[in-house]
């Protein structure tokens, strides 16, 4: 059960990046709940654990980036996170309107900033 949660971290992350470079963006901050998984992706010693695959696609789709930084947000300050989760499935697929998305997810940030 425990390597199930991580590998989902390590994906989430990935697919983080990946929808960041297609929108455009070149200077990425990517936050998680997973400390172990933030810890892997800023490690620069090989990774021999399970999830080393997915830790590895994440580190090659970092590259070519202005800047990339990942940082660990403990849950009580991931409300954003998990309201876009929550929220944005459809057909038992998830799917993200940038413009629908942005005000609950802005509401959602401002209670993160007022619970850290």
């Amino acid at each position: 059960m425990c390597q199930m949660f991580f590998m989902a971290e390590a994906l989430a992350c990935f697919q983080a990046i990946v929808f960041a470079k297609d929108a455009g963006f070149r200077r990425i901050v990517v936050e998680g709940d997973s400390l172990t998984v933030i810890k892997k992706v800023n490690c620069n010693i090989l990774d021999k654990s399970i999830i080393a695959p997915i830790i590895h696609d994440v580190k090659e789709a970092a590259m070519n980036l202005e800047s990339i930084s990942f940082c660990f947000a403990r849950r009580e300050a991931n409300n954003a996170t998990h309201v876009l989760a929550r929220d944005n499935w459809s057909d038992g697929a998830p799917m993200y309107k940038i413009e629908e998305a942005l005000m609950i997810v802005v509401l959602a940030g401002e209670l993160d900033w007022r619970r850290m």
